[in-house]
């Protein structure tokens, strides 16, 4: 008895040991669960979301054209304060004007300015001497200039080549005289000098809104692709004075619109089979016949030899079609008359077209680089009344004021454009949890949101070259964060995955965890 009671006291203290050192090891490992091991599950499985003001993204609110102010310089070797103010009133009245939102600031003219009024005979002469004083600064806005009276025949004011209007002393007098004694109503003045001049001011700004209303146009972009064509099925046919005067053509065109975008200039032949597709024969016009339904099964045989794939910058595509000499001439038909252009336009070829062409003349060059300039956006002014003169083009075919004004309306596009993929990311980022924000696209977010603001400012201080340039920055950071791979990585990772995914590795842990809690839990509650 005395023996057993021996070992019995013997084995109490082995049993307690073996119960601690269980206790211990389920806390042991508690712990380490608890304390380091979901920690670390938390930190790498969460997903890494920079900062990004997305409230403030998704209030932007986007600006239209209309609502932007034109600063209008009226440039004059005097003071003109009272003639401007005087100005400003009565045309904002006209009904012309009304609609549109523009300002005259009178500002002198420089010395060497004033030199060229004064040494020059003819308002062309004028007009090529102001061009070069500021031909690195195509972007500095509309400005009317005052002439001597000589220059300009009676009731006409002048359109110049860059961005300068030309009115007459005779004209600024009237305008005086007739506003201060509030007369003009009965005075001759109205039908001609100051109908011409606003006119004049409604068919510059009124081409600021064509845009809206052109059917086909390359979308806006810091670089275009123009690719000429020369489809033929005798490589004899293509003369290479045709080849050089259209390339000739479109680089005057293309150095002078640098200041708005890039434009890759490059030309192709293309071989088509024998040549002969499905023309009738008129007796009548002496002449093979192409109507509208062959025209565009033509365009189908062209169009995957353009080379669409080559670049992913909108491209224009202009392509001259020389028959063959057994069908030739050849003349495209529409309802039986013969189209003047001897052209059709293609909407998928971004306001681009397929040109006949039966012999060599300039007038096939001058087409395309209009259709060009409608494209992009550069339309011509509608001067229907015949009231004011606008000076013939240069070699280059677009006049300054054409690119002050569409800098102006891609300004407000790029800006909106920004915004509106601001608003989407912010969108989309709020509705899906489980997108990843680099900090790369928080940079570029912050730098967009910048520039944005920035140029805002710049428009409303009528620094529109800045403007431009912050606008285009904007779109392009706005764009690469949009656009981003990294935001793809978790962007189709739903919710229920996780629990597929987790309890697996949860349970068999977190069932033993629990035990041993409960384990805990009795011991302690029992000392």
């Amino acid at each position: 008895m005395a023996s057993l009671l021996m070992k019995n006291h013997s084995t109490t203290p082995v049993s307690q040991d073996t119960h601690s050192h269980s206790i211990g090891a389920a806390l042991t490992f508690i712990v380490i669960l608890l304390g380091i091991g979901v920690p670390v599950w938390w930190n790498t499985t969460t997903v890494q979301r920079a900062y990004l003001p997305l409230e403030e993204l998704s209030n932007m609110v986007t600006l239209a054209e209309n609502d932007q102010r034109f600063h209008i310089l009226f440039k004059t070797t005097e003071d003109a304060s009272v003639l401007v103010k005087k100005l400003q009133n009565d045309l904002s009245e006209s009904e012309e004007l009304s609609s549109y939102n523009f300002s005259i600031v009178p500002y002198p003219l420089n010395p060497k300015e004033v030199n060229i009024l004064l040494s020059q005979n003819s308002i062309d002469a004028i007009d090529v001497g102001f061009e070069e004083l500021s031909e690195n600064n195509l972007l500095d806005g509309l400005s009317i200039v005052q002439v001597p009276s000589h220059y300009l025949p009676s009731g006409k004011v002048y359109i110049g080549r860059h961005n300068f209007l030309y009115i007459s002393e005779e004209t600024s007098i009237l305008i005086l005289k007739c506003y201060t004694t509030k007369m003009y109503q009965q005075t001759k003045f109205l039908k001609t000098d100051f109908k011409s001049f606003c006119s004049m001011l409604a068919s510059i700004l009124s081409t600021y809104n064509l845009y809206e209303n052109s059917i086909a146009n390359l979308p806006i972009s810091n670089q275009y692709n123009v690719l000429l064509t020369f489809a033929t099925s005798n490589l004899n046919m293509v003369h290479p004075s045709l080849v050089s005067m259209f390339e000739e053509n479109f680089a005057a065109f293309s150095k002078k619109f640098r200041h708005v975008s890039d434009l890759s200039i490059s030309s192709q032949v293309v071989y088509i089979g024998n040549g002969h597709i499905g023309a009738d024969y008129s007796t009548d016009n002496n002449a093979f016949i192409l109507n509208e339904e062959k025209v565009v099964s033509l365009i189908n045989i062209l169009e995957p030899r353009l080379g669409n794939q080559l670049s992913s910058d909108p491209t224009f595509h202009w392509v001259l079609y020389v028959p063959h000499e057994e069908q030739s001439p050849m003349y495209i038909f529409k309802s039986s008359s013969p189209i003047t252009t001897n052209s059709v336009l293609s909407p998928r070829w971004n306001g681009g077209g397929l040109q006949i062409v039966n012999g060599i003349e300039h007038s096939f060059a001058g087409l395309a680089l209009c259709q060009l300039r409608n494209a992009l956006g550069v339309f011509s002014l509608q001067n229907i009344e015949d009231s004011y003169v606008s000076l013939d083009y240069d070699e280059s075919g677009v006049h300054a004021w054409e690119l002050y004004l569409l800098t102006r309306r891609r300004t407000i596009q790029f800006l909106n454009q920004a915004m509106i993929t601001l608003k989407s990311l912010s969108q989309l980022l709020e509705q899906i949890g489980n997108i990843v924000v680099s900090e790369e696209i928080k940079d570029l977010v912050v730098t967009s949101v910048k520039m944005v603001d920035a140029a805002r400012r710049a428009i409303q201080n009528g620094n529109l070259q800045q403007a431009y340039r912050d606008a285009k920055v904007a779109n392009v950071c706005a764009e690469k964060a949009f656009f981003d791979p990294s935001l793809l990585a978790l962007l189709y990772f739903p919710e229920d995955q996780k629990y597929a995914i987790y309890i697996p590795l949860f349970l068999p842990i977190g069932i033993p965890v629990l035990l041993s809690l409960r384990s805990v839990y009795m011991h302690f509650l029992k000392r």
